[in-house]
């Protein structure tokens, strides 16, 4: 990729949770993030990673797993999301549905967005603690 003249390269690994990683049905863990990472900067490529928080079966536990992992690869730049947008016709909105964040009918080409009732409050200010510590993180 450096041969062919790539300077920057977007990571949207979510999380660094293997545990959120299966419940968003993604086939990869964490420590193939971190090794990709390391060869991208190995051959000069700049990194700008993505978190999103909030989603089904996050935790505390799995919010403070991920900001770690997400800190551990000293990526040049990293965006902080919360809440997962919902699609129609997807396996987020019928959880969305049975955990009574959106109704069966809702129009989802409004944006709504899935985020764990018991984290609604404390994860933005965890998100902004971190980002105002962090010049190249985004909240």
């Amino acid at each position: 990729m450096a041969r062919a003249g790539c300077t920057d390269v977007s990571l949207g690994f979510e999380s660094g949770s293997p545990k959120i990683l299966a419940i968003m049905n993604k086939r990869f863990r964490p420590q193939e993030v971190r090794k990709i990472s390391v060869m991208l900067k190995r051959h000069g490529i700049r990194q700008m990673g993505f978190l999103l928080l909030g989603g089904p079966g996050e935790t505390k536990e799995t919010v403070a797993e991920s900001l770690a992992f997400a800190d551990s690869l000293k990526l040049n730049l990293m965006k902080l999301t919360l809440g997962i947008r919902i699609y129609p016709n997807t396996p987020l909105a019928q959880t969305a549905i049975e955990d009574g964040i959106i109704t069966p009918d809702q129009n989802l080409l409004f944006p709504s967005f899935y985020m764990v009732p018991d984290l609604k409050h404390w994860l933005p200010e965890i998100a902004k603690k971190w980002s105002d510590e962090r010049p190249n993180w985004i909240y």
